[in-house]
């Protein structure tokens, strides 16, 4: 199916449900990056409290096939003395879709350009980046290159820091959904099953969807997918050219983390029921001397920390940017619920 103006139109309108079910109000810019002369669609949410407002932004980053709506539980709730902005990286979501190199080096340097552009567009000095699975990569990739930007790392659930492993080596095993995204991914882009069958199949493959997003209508989150997906799928193709099969990177965070500037503290945040293997952020923590690393699982989440617990998720966030920082923990205790004020 090719992406037409009514498609994009029925995005602009489940977009904004999802968007309206938490109360957030909002402003949407597609912001110009050199890249191929593209644009990242951005939306930002201004700071509650304007007196004590603070130069440093909050920076949301959406995992792979997902997009800045899927933040609405947080986006209010951090956006306390900070601004706070989500976008849809290049060649995803709403953005513009340029070829990127074959090369994945390349790849991944070319999106991580476009996001300094993105920065300096938005006259930001230092973020607090906050990165969901393929998002925490791509945040990671650009503390790499641009640390004196970054005023904290917030990774959630992060894609692609381990090492390959053999199958029966895992000791978490991963959704059937993931498993299944895994297998075509040799063959073809990720999602090509979902474009070719509509919508139906998004909520086959994630029944777990609609309770994590509830939106205003129950389907809204499965057409917000569907169409967020549909135009030319250049940044899945980069990302293909970024993995091996079944999902893992061939160029494993875990082997170049300790390459970002010290000044740079992270916080990486994992559900307690998610896929995802914390080891590789353990080993970052007992490794990076001099850094400040902290690990929070939350309780009963799985890898949508952010929608399955956002109190305690949009906690944590705000502890990070207030300055509230506790002392590393090396016992891994699992970070209790907490509730609003």
């Amino acid at each position: 199916m090719s992406v037409t103006d009514e498609s994009l139109e029925k995005l602009d309108r489940v977009e904004a449900r999802l968007l309206k079910s938490c109360d957030v109000i909002y402003e949407t810019k597609f912001v110009p990056v050199r890249f191929k002369k593209g644009d990242i669609y951005t939306i930002t949410v201004k700071p509650r409290e304007t007196e004590n407002q603070n130069d440093e932004a909050i920076v949301l980053i959406p995992g792979l096939g997902a997009g800045v709506a899927m933040f609405a539980p947080n986006l209010k709730h951090c956006a306390i003395n900070h601004s706070v902005h989500s976008f849809d990286p290049l060649g995803f979501g709403r953005s513009s879709r340029p070829k990127f190199s074959d090369d994945n080096a390349i790849a991944e340097l070319e999106m991580v350009e476009a996001m300094e552009d993105w920065r300096k567009a938005m006259g930001i000095e230092r973020m607090y980046l906050v990165g969901h699975a393929f998002g925490g990569y791509l945040a990671s990739a650009y503390a790499l290159e641009h640390p004196e930007r970054v005023a904290h790392l917030i990774l959630v659930d992060p894609w692609g820091f381990a090492e390959k492993v053999d199958a029966n080596e895992k000791l978490i095993k991963p959704y059937a959904w993931m498993s299944f995204l895994g297998g075509v991914a040799g063959y073809f882009n990720p999602f090509s099953p979902m474009r070719w069958m509509a919508p139906a199949i998004v909520q086959k493959l994630r029944p777990d969807l609609v309770i994590r997003f509830p939106g205003l209508r129950d389907n809204d989150i499965y057409k917000y997918v569907y169409y967020l997906n549909l135009p030319n799928p250049t940044g899945e193709t980069a990302f293909m050219n970024m993995t091996l099969p079944v999902g893992w990177a061939k160029r494993p965070m875990i082997r170049r983390f300790n390459g970002i500037d010290k000044s740079v503290g992270v916080s990486f945040i994992y559900g307690s029921k998610s896929w995802v293997d914390p080891g590789p952020a353990i080993d970052i923590q007992s490794t990076r001397e001099g850094s400040y690393v902290d690990i929070k699982i939350v309780r009963g989440a799985g890898t949508h920390v952010y929608a399955d617990d956002p109190i305690a998720f949009n906690k944590i966030v705000r502890d990070v940017v207030e300055g509230r920082l506790e002392n590393p923990s090396n016992d891994f205790e699992l970070e209790e619920c907490f509730h609003s004020d």
